[in-house]
């Protein structure tokens, strides 16, 4: 399987990008996007983790299931499943180990493998096992061994969002730049004073403290012909950058690649201010088309593995309005009372 670059190319071999499955040794199938990276793109943005949050804790939600007898001490369904959910959520696949005595343990994504029968390994930096389990994928035409995220088309907006944070953030520590100039005309600083500047500069140039201080330089003309000018000259714009509308217009691409519902998350657009059921409508719409078909999904996967697991379904036609909603979400623990207050706050404005 060759191995080429489909989306965009970096010389950093940390940049994301999708290519192929590709061979390693043992035929251990290594995935068309880096599992590493995508967990890295978990912590990049905060929409993204929000939404493969919310995402995971609605499709947690244990109505029956005999899961307990396969766990270890101490671990709940709800924790394994959370746990599963979210790996899938992430990685678009989630893989479970088996032990002899049918324990089952998740196996952290970015260390499971598969090869070209579809066995399991798990891959550490120094080693690669063989190990018993079950491996579940989200379809990917992408691959034949491994699914894919939702998000996968928004790796390039998640990525660009995180460079323009570090870009505000290296302008305000180092790179921040004068606005202001003191041009000296027909007569020149002396070494004292440039001395001075030198001194200045040195200390206090970086930092986002030092944003738009005045710099001085001299211009000289024939000195004696004509009257020594000081004046202060704004040099060319140079300003903070906020990126403002690169960044929700990125935002925005997430929360759809998702399908999370923006008021969920807190986000709302201006025209769509005073929509009482803005948010029930929303919803619905999400778990028709993203959550039941997803808990099916689930369901068919553990019940082929032989693990009874029934997932309890969010009804939005019993609620009235949003109120009624926020408060269910909020009963079921998947949002939190802060989310909560947020979402009803919003709807006072």
């Amino acid at each position: 399987m060759k191995n080429r670059k489909l989306v965009y190319k970096s010389k950093d071999s940390s940049k994301q990008h999708i290519s192929y499955d590709s061979l390693v040794f043992s035929n251990i199938v290594e995935p068309f996007v880096s599992f590493e990276n995508l967990l890295l793109l978990y912590y990049a943005n905060t929409y993204h983790r929000k939404c493969i949050t919310i995402k995971s804790r609605l499709l947690s939600q244990i109505a029956k299931t005999n899961l307990d007898k396969f766990l270890p001490s101490g671990m709940t369904p709800k924790e394994f499943l959370y746990a599963f959910v979210m790996e899938s959520e992430i990685y678009g696949n989630s893989f479970i180990e088996k032990t002899p005595l049918d324990t089952l343990y998740q196996l952290p994504g970015y260390e499971a493998r598969v090869d070209m029968q579809r066995n399991i390994y798990q891959k550490t930096w120094d080693r690669v096992i063989k190990l018993e389990g079950y491996h579940f994928r989200y379809y990917s035409p992408r691959s034949r061994f491994y699914g894919e995220p939702d998000y996968l088309a928004t790796l390039l907006p998640i990525e660009t969002t995180q460079k323009a944070d570090r870009y505000n953030s290296a302008y305000l520590d180092n790179g921040a730049k004068p606005g202001f100039a003191i041009m000296f005309e027909n007569s020149e600083p002396t070494d004292e004073q440039l001395e001075a500047f030198r001194e200045f500069f040195a200390d206090n140039y970086k930092g986002y403290d030092n944003t738009n201080k005045t710099i001085i330089l001299s211009a000289k003309t024939d000195i004696g012909e004509k009257p020594a000018k000081i004046r202060l000259e704004k040099l060319s714009e140079v300003e903070d950058i906020s990126f403002e509308k690169l960044k929700k217009v990125n935002r925005d691409e997430i929360i759809a690649a998702h399908g999370v519902p923006p008021r969920l998350i807190g986000v709302i657009h201006s025209g769509q201010l005073g929509g009482g059921n803005e948010l029930l409508s929303q919803l619905h719409a999400f778990n028709e088309l993203e959550i039941i078909p997803k808990i099916e999904s689930i369901e068919a996967f553990f019940s082929k593995i032989g693990i009874e697991l029934k997932l309890q379904k969010l009804d939005t036609t019993n609620y009235k309005d949003d109120t009624d909603i926020v408060t269910s979400l909020l009963d079921r623990n998947i949002i939190t009372l802060d989310e909560a207050r947020e979402l009803l706050n919003v709807q006072k404005k």
